[in-house]
């Protein structure tokens, strides 16, 4: 049950592109505050913030240098790793990313124009000019089994009207692969799919069906599909495929893939999954890289060479401005929950990275929703991508009865703990126990009251926010997964 708002103000939106980058895409990249004349980073007034001149249409600088930490702008729910000494200090000085002092050989040029070149992308190798001093990446030429390859244009749309898939593709562009509807025929590595045996996986979710094809034949995608779908493996299953393509990693070099989430605990799903379809594939490394953990470790972990990196776009900037990893030797890149991440703020983060990005690269941005937000950074961003929708787009999920109770503030908290000691008697009844509850609030104060209330009832509850440490929240979901706790009450940022 989540009441309304609380003082607190809905999403700023801020300008979605860096002024002038036509202009400048045969200069080299300059850091943001470096850019319209900002020369000595660090050095603004005290009216802003420190922060340097800047243009009106400017991002607003949330990561650390003066101006606010990141937040979520609906209630005061910040996130707690960016109270840290690590913060974006560095972007004060003029030195920018530092892997930029190797050579020049992977020095970040522009890459901002529209005409990205992606020549590699159809072949069976890749590379360009903007990947020199590196191996080219490999995008290998990709078919399924002969059996799906034999498949007719009406035996696909049936079976996509079967699956509830709708695929889209752009005018002048070819036709997406057939969905495939059993791993065998998806002609993968032989360890990832000894992988998918262990984990006893029997057949493709939808989404999966029809996305991993498409990844696997190099394309750029545009996926929306619900909470609970199997989206994580269905991009997962062939960003680890398109790793083991390529050339070996040394010390030193960046990741292969990065995958972007909105929160800390996504992206433990993501690499937990990962290690999961990787397990069989000897040497084959992911990290985590978020905040409210040890930076060191992170650090020690992309200096020495990883396959994958799964992080939050903060954290991740971090570590690109202290020189621990780079961009070099990327690839492939997923935004996951893209409409979560936009919501929190992470616009400019985001950007920053694609911008940066060598080419060719192949880039997945999977969303829950399709706002116009996510859908402009699609445009910014993905090369002509093959649009893959389950079920319909921003409504809700079919699984979920809704009811609805207008209630006057006061008069929440009391009925909430009201209707689940009712549903606790009425399981109790039956020799059963109160079904797994997730009850959203606004404010974390709430979320501590509301635990502290249920608790003092009977009601075993446990609190789940951003101003609890990684440990407490680990804790509480670990109480709740394993049922020491029936109610879990968090943050919408958190959860």
């Amino acid at each position: 049950m989540k009441g309304p708002a609380e003082g607190s103000v809905g999403p700023q939106r801020t300008a979605r592109a860096y002024p002038h980058e036509r202009e400048l895409s045969d200069m080299p990249y300059l850091p943001p505050h470096l850019r319209d004349g900002g020369g000595s980073g660090g050095s603004g007034s005290e009216s802003d913030g420190g922060r340097g001149s800047r243009g009106p249409d400017r991002f607003d600088d949330r990561r650390g240098g003066g101006g606010g930490r990141y937040d979520d702008r609906r209630g005061g729910d910040r996130y707690d790793d960016r109270r840290r000494d690590d913060r974006y200090d560095d972007r004060r000085r003029g030195d920018g990313y530092d892997d930029r002092r190797r050579d020049d050989r992977d020095r970040y040029d522009d890459r901002r124009r529209d005409d990205r070149d992606r020549d590699g992308r159809s072949g069976g190798g890749g590379g360009s000019s903007s990947r020199s001093g590196v191996p080219p990446a490999v995008f290998a030429n990709w078919k399924p089994s002969e059996r799906v390859q034999a498949l007719s244009v009406n035996q696909c749309e049936e079976i996509r009207r079967r699956m509830d898939v709708t695929v889209e593709v752009p005018p002048g562009t070819d036709e997406a692969p057939p969905p495939i509807e059993s791993f065998e025929d998806m002609n993968l590595d032989t360890k990832i799919v000894m992988d998918i045996k262990f984990k006893e996986f029997d057949k493709p979710t939808p989404i999966q069906a029809q996305a991993i094809p498409v990844i696997c034949s190099g394309r750029d995608v545009l996926g929306c599909a619900e909470t609970g779908s199997g989206k994580t493996a269905a991009f997962s299953i062939p960003m680890i495929q398109h790793c083991l393509q390529q050339p070996e990693i040394k010390r030193g070099d960046g990741p292969f893939a990065i995958v972007m989430a909105p929160t800390r605990e996504l992206a433990q799903q993501i690499e937990k999954e990962a290690k999961i379809f990787s397990r069989s594939s000897k040497g084959f490394k992911t990290t985590i890289v978020v905040g409210g953990t040890n930076m060191s470790e992170q650090r020690m972990d992309l200096k020495n060479g990883v396959e994958v990196c799964v992080a939050t776009p903060g954290r991740l900037i971090d570590h690109l401005h202290q020189g621990n990893t780079n961009l070099a030797r990327v690839s492939l890149v997923i935004l996951d929950e893209a409409d979560r991440m936009l919501d929190m703020g992470f616009e400019p983060q985001i950007r920053e990275v694609m911008m940066n990005l060598p080419k060719p690269h192949q880039t997945l941005l999977f969303s829950a929703t399709m706002p116009v937000e996510v859908e402009a950074l699609a445009a910014d961003y993905l090369n002509k991508p093959v649009k893959v929708k389950v079920g319909a787009v921003s409504v809700p999920t079919s699984n979920v009865a809704q009811h609805l109770e207008k209630l006057v503030d006061s008069q929440k908290v009391d009925r909430l703990c009201e209707l689940l000691l009712e549903e606790k008697a009425e399981a109790e009844k039956f020799g059963g126990s109160l079904p797994m509850t997730v009850v959203f609030v606004e404010r974390k104060a709430r979320a501590d009251e509301i635990m502290t209330l249920l608790n003092a009832e009977g009601v075993a509850a446990a609190a789940f926010h951003g101003g609890r440490s990684q440990q407490e929240r680990e804790a509480a979901l670990a109480d709740f997964t394993t049922g020491k706790c029936a109610v879990l009450v968090a943050t919408d940022v958190a959860a």
